[in-house]
């Protein structure tokens, strides 16, 4: 089912903001938050998912208010059958 979730607009909000990932998660690390930059790629590769609370300091970090982490954690894939 984690196959199903798009998260593209999450790469592109931390793109944006941070330059990468790596640097992304440094900053995670910095706020108390224990992810590894392989252990958030598992989760945004949708291998894993996210917890909630990993979620909240992703969206503080981010300045994503609560309202709209659906669309950034949440969002379902769809893939076109040719």
């Amino acid at each position: 089912m984690l196959k199903l979730l798009d998260y593209s607009l999450l790469r592109g909000r931390i793109r944006t903001y941070f330059g990468s990932e790596a640097n992304f998660v440094r900053e995670l690390q910095k706020r108390g938050v224990e992810m590894s930059t392989g252990s958030f790629s598992n989760k945004i590769n949708c291998k894993s998912p996210f917890n909630q609370m990993e979620i909240i300091e992703i969206c503080n970090l981010l300045g994503i208010p609560i309202e709209e982490a659906t669309k950034y954690f949440f969002t379902k894939k769809y893939e076109l059958n040719s």
